[in-house]
């Protein structure tokens, strides 16, 4: 009866070796798998990241034409413009005295208050340029 009771107990022990390890996949790094859904029809779906949602578009949102132009002055308030259908958030650069030198559309640039500067391209524009080094301080 011991040898039975000695081999009853080695199978057990060998048994409680295949089963669970009291770890969940989600404890084990190794087991990342995507997000998966099941639809109406049974077939697997994966969940992809998608891009930065379109922000919606405030009441009072000025057109963008409207407010860049050369030599306009840029609101101090400026948030955002439509362009297109599409609001637009205010690009900003932080400069070290606290203010940002907001741009549009790689021509126009301006901090919140001041005059509207345009260039062809802002970023060969060696007055831009300029700005952003004493802006950086």
């Amino acid at each position: 009866m011991g040898a039975r009771f000695a081999v009853a107990v080695v199978l057990v022990l060998a048994l409680a070796g295949c089963g669970d390890d009291g770890k969940s996949s989600s404890d084990d790094p190794t087991s990342a798998a995507p997000d998966v859904t099941t639809s109406a029809t049974s077939e697997p779906t994966r969940t992809l990241p998608s891009k930065k949602p379109t922000p919606k578009i405030p009441a009072n949102a000025p057109k963008c034409a409207d407010i860049w132009t050369a030599d306009a002055t840029l609101p101090g308030g400026y948030k955002g413009c439509v362009a297109n259908r599409k609001y637009v958030r205010a690009d900003g650069l932080g400069c070290s005295s606290g203010q940002a030198i907001v741009k549009y559309d790689d021509r126009f640039w301006a901090v919140r208050g001041g005059t509207i500067s345009q260039a062809e391209d802002i970023y060969k524009s060696d007055v831009y340029l300029d700005s952003v080094a004493r802006c950086r301080g």
